[in-house]
């Protein structure tokens, strides 16, 4: 990382945030810095700065870059501060948006997916690049071949895609909605991107260790949100859930690759081996 300024971690102060990845601390009034875990790789770092400079060139909701940092070993990147609160804590403010809250979704999600993103990897590469992670070595040659075929006769696009799109990733800021987190962002068709949601407001792993009643008040949130996102976006977009079903096996595949959480694993595993493709496929 080519900057560096002479702090340390405990300088910092508390982090504003906590997520997978990295913490966020307050950098200065206008810039936030988003460090990250000494686990996350240089590449995966200089990944999501480039996506999320090709996401603002492209008009996109995103924050703008200011540089890199490296602390205490660690890197990061400098972000605009956006002062503002998180969708899933907008009810917290004000109740009643609790039942906007799946509209507000889709439609971040529609202005998004009415951009083009050149500056982005295509999807159908980013997800055969996830061939050769360790996570996905159960797979056979054979099954990698097939998978490889598969891919190749999905449609290209050239539309802006996040693919970890959900209500915490996106930030109110008065008038204004600000998409964050762009590490795994691509190019391509607007489904692939809604049927990544749809796994992660539906399959993804809750709070780990979290308490049976709070599991329950989670899963049956995320229902509701889920049932309204896509009761709007395929109204109004044309789009049908078998139109996303094509995507599914390219989204279990990109979740198990590149995030590969522990208690995901054996089942993206099972669902992968159920969705592809049997024999040989004409392209």
């Amino acid at each position: 990382m080519p900057k560096t300024k002479n702090l340390q971690l405990s300088d910092l102060g508390p982090p504003l945030a906590v997520g997978r990845s990295a913490e966020i601390y307050v950098w200065n009034d206008e810039q936030v810095l988003k460090l990250f875990f000494p686990e996350i790789s240089e590449s995966e770092i200089r990944k999501e700065l480039a996506n999320t400079e090709a996401a603002a060139l492209a008009a996109l909701p995103a924050a703008h870059c200011h540089g890199t940092v490296e602390i205490d070993g660690r890197h990061g990147i400098l972000l605009d501060r956006i002062r503002g609160i998180s969708l899933t804590q907008l009810p917290e403010k004000h109740t009643k948006e609790f039942f906007a809250l799946p509209r507000y979704l889709a439609q971040v999600h529609m202005e998004l997916h009415k951009r083009t993103a050149p500056g982005l990897e295509d999807f159908r590469e980013l997800v055969e690049s996830t061939l050769d992670k360790p996570s996905l070595a159960f797979l056979s040659k054979d099954e990698k071949n097939r998978i490889r075929n598969y891919l190749s006769l999905l449609p290209q696009g050239d539309r802006a895609l996040h693919l970890d799109f959900h209500p915490e990733n996106i930030i109110v800021a008065g008038d204004r909605k600000v998409v964050i987190d762009w590490m795994t962002a691509a190019r391509g068709v607007p489904a692939a991107d809604v049927a990544f949601t749809v796994f992660l407001l539906r399959d993804a792993e809750l709070f780990p260790g979290i308490s049976t009643l709070k599991r329950w008040f989670y899963e049956t949130v995320r229902r509701f949100i889920l049932k309204g996102y896509l009761s709007y976006y395929l109204k109004h977009s044309g789009l049908s859930m078998a139109d996303l079903e094509v995507w599914r096996l390219p989204v279990l595949l990109l979740r198990l690759g590149i995030w590969g959480i522990e208690s995901e694993r054996s089942r993206l595993k099972s669902w992968i081996l159920e969705k592809i493709p049997e024999g040989e496929m004409q392209s």
